[in-house]
């Protein structure tokens, strides 16, 4: 986009040819004119291939807002015919005139094609982008800057490293243009010499200005047509792109190159692994053919980025579909470049396809055992299938720390605790056996006593909109849904919804899961079994211990409590809580983990659905009744499941739950050599609870037992 940067790279060019000249004359050809070669613009903006959309709409989306005025079919060949005389010009003069002619084309048919970009604009709200401020974007019609590219069937060879920068305001950008060492200052004396600089009114403006364009930019990119790869939906919400200069980069790519073009692209993390590049990722499978897919950890790749970001090589041919790609991942270390064909690995399309279902997350494979134990875990299903339920094992939280403090009281007129993530751990939720599991925070009354403070009358008022959207769902609702369920229900039973047609989850047992987490936890999936009563914040998510299913004889009850069913039975409470704290799905689940619990990420991850006719479900359920079911809170669990004796000793606790981890490979179907490799590649902590070396070793043998002698109770 900068003039002045594209003629530095002219003048060098020419020097660089003139020195080849000089060192190797008779080996040198001719020198070309590079004037078409080397162009000035903004190449996200602008035409970038000949069709155009017609009445009918049919085009593409490159070059929406076409059709208007003389065509870009016609205005290319005007330019091409204007650029063959300068290429057949046996004289200087002529040469000259020529290519003053097809400059002088390629200027006048861009204003034409600005008045299509302009409709772009208008297209995606901004109406008040006029022919003026347009120029200020620097529109780049590639049709019309490379048409001798484009005659001769287009690019052979793509290659780029696009920005790694988002689309907003940089005060680097700015500033540098008044101070020269502003980039290179430390972040306070920029405050301070920006703050110096603002004082000048000139400048002042120039900033705000400057910031002006470029939310206008954002909004453009944000909203165009021009863009459909960048607003992926994922979890039934459209998870729209952060106007990332490299994915809207990545996308003009695949706009550019022909069907027989080879891409390769530097580009960053977020590409492969961010929410926002579900599409981009999905577009690279099914209309490219992907040869490499290297992922690397900077560690000082290069010297000014984070030694823990991440970067990624793709190349391409632009046309076909992807069976499977050859890539690794690495960690500072270039040297898979040196011999790629024997460094690299053949990743099957299935892995990057199932590992992430929701969003289409690529993996970070390092080595063929890494992929062989993904390859069998994402055998299994998604822990919360498509087709199942609404609410089915979907976690969510409960009330606010902040917009919810009304009803959180003092402990001594208190009648039980509001738990957060810190008051558990798996299988536990008292420090009894955890010592830094903490005692609870919060605390709140009963609805009888005090409607007004109770947490269980907010988490009332919070989930009657489930009830009635599964009423309104349930009786194919039309128009207004409070209107509908309401009319529903007068007819029936002659009295409107209310919160107390509400059957609260904190009634039942149920699993509660620390929303807040890390990849280098000692472990990133903690789960618990709460007993009842118990009201839960944002900190602790709480898979729902009810489905609501609605029918019609149930209408005229009151409250609609019939309506609410057991998700789960006593034995699948505890088969899941065994599955959910198990190592194999922490070790998938710390692969997509940054920093907390994704809904999506958490429901697309596999584990195996075990049924009462599979003997690993009793196995690993009464075992992980052993450990839950402990203390006054689960007096009625342990009748219930007939009087169990739960395990109360550390060096019990223990081998019970090894005995559960173990299992759980054998339900995932992992073979010995994969279960030995994840154990010894999980993430060790210093100091750790359980997960020490005795314990990993302990897994490995209880796993060999169970392999001889079976699931025995």
């Amino acid at each position: 986009m900068d003039e002045g940067a594209v003629e530095i790279c002219k003048l060098r060019l020419w020097l660089s040819m003139v020195a080849d000249l000089e060192d190797e004359p008779h080996e040198v050809e001719p020198l070309p004119n590079i004037d078409f070669n080397i162009r000035q613009g903004n190449s996200l903006v602008g035409f970038t291939n000949l069709v155009e959309i017609t009445d009918d709409g049919d085009a593409s989306l490159t070059n929406w807002g076409g059709g208007v005025g003389t065509g870009v079919q016609e205005l290319y060949e005007d330019v091409i015919n204007a650029i063959k005389r300068h290429q057949k010009a046996t004289s200087t003069a002529e040469a000259q005139n020529a290519r003053q002619l097809a400059e002088s084309l390629v200027d006048s048919h861009s204003q034409e094609l600005n008045e299509k970009v302009l409709d772009q604009f208008h297209a995606a709200g901004l109406d008040e982008v006029d022919k003026g401020k347009l120029q200020e974007f620097s529109p780049f019609h590639w049709v019309l800057e490379f048409a001798p590219v484009y005659e001769d069937g287009g690019f052979d060879v793509v290659i780029g490293n696009p920005p790694w920068d988002r689309i907003k305001p940089l005060r680097d950008d700015y500033f540098s243009k008044y101070d020269e060492t502003f980039r290179t200052r430390l972040p306070d004396d920029k405050d301070r010499v920006q703050e110096e600089l603002l004082e000048d009114d000139d400048i002042a403006e120039g900033w705000q200005e400057y910031q002006d364009e470029m939310e206008l930019r954002a909004e453009y990119f944000k909203n165009t047509p021009a863009y459909d790869l960048q607003r992926p939906v994922i979890d039934g919400r459209v998870n729209p792109s952060t106007n990332d200069l490299s994915s809207l980069f990545f996308e003009r790519v695949f706009q550019l190159a022909g069907d027989s073009s080879r891409v390769a692209q530097i580009l960053p993390g977020a590409v492969f692994n961010g929410a926002s590049g579900k599409d981009l990722r999905i577009h690279l499978l099914n209309n490219t053919t992907l040869d490499v897919l290297t992922i690397f950890e900077n560690h000082e790749i290069f010297e000014q980025v984070h030694g823990q970001y991440k970067f990624g090589v793709v190349v391409f041919k632009n046309s076909g579909s992807t069976n499977q790609v050859a890539g690794k991942y690495m960690e500072g270390d270039l040297s898979i470049f040196d011999d790629f064909d024997n460094q690299a690995i053949h990743i099957p399309r299935d892995v990057l396809e199932l590992y992430s279902p929701e969003a289409g997350i690529f993996p970070f494979i390092e080595s063929e055992q890494k992929l062989s134990v993904l390859e069998s875990i994402i055998e299994n299903p998604p822990i919360a299938p498509k087709d199942a339920p609404t609410g089915y094992m979907e976690p969510y939280q409960g009330l606010r720390r902040t917009s919810d403090a009304d009803r959180f009281v003092d402990k001594s007129e208190a009648d039980y605790p509001v738990y957060g993530g810190k008051n558990i751990y798996q299988y536990s939720y008292t420090p009894e056996f955890i010592t830094d599991v903490q005692k609870p925070e919060f605390w709140s009354v009963e609805e009888d006593d005090d409607p007004e403070r109770s947490a269980k009358q907010r988490m009332r008022e919070k989930t009657v909109r489930d009830l009635k959207s599964a009423i309104y769902e349930a009786f194919d609702g039309t128009g207004s849904q409070k209107g509908f369920v309401n009319d529903l229900l007068e007819q029936h039973r002659g009295e409107p919804l209310t919160e107390n047609d509400v059957l609260l989850d904190s009634t039942e047992y149920r699993i509660g899961i620390r929303r807040i987490t890390n990849s280098t936890n000692e472990r990133t999936l903690i789960a618990s079994v709460l007993p009842k009563g118990i009201v839960c914040h944002n900190t602790l998510l709480t898979i729902p211990s009810y489905l609501i299913q609605p029918y019609e004889e149930g209408l005229s009850e009151s409250p609609l409590h019939n309506f609410y069913t057991r998700m789960f039975s006593d034995e699948e409470l505890f088969a899941k809580l065994g599955l959910l704290n198990s190592i194999p799905l922490d070790y998938l689940l710390r692969t997509k983990v940054d920093t907390g619990i994704v809904m999506y990420k958490f429901k697309e991850s596999q584990m195996p659905d075990l049924s009462e006719d599979d003997n690993w479900f009793h196995y690993i359920s009464e075992r992980a009744a052993l450990l839950s079911c402990y203390g006054d809170g689960f007096a009625e669990m342990r009748d219930r499941l007939g009087g169990i004796d739960p395990a109360t000793t550390e060096e019990a606790r223990r081998e019970i739950q090894a005995e559960i981890d173990a299992a759980a490979f054998h339900a995932y179907g992992l073979e010995h050599m994969e279960v030995q490799f994840v154990l010894k590649d999980f993430h060790r902590v210093s100091n750790p609870r359980i997960m020490t070396e005795d314990y990993f070793d302990t897994v490995l043998e209880k796993y060999n037992i169970l392999k001889k002698e079976g699931p025995k109770s």
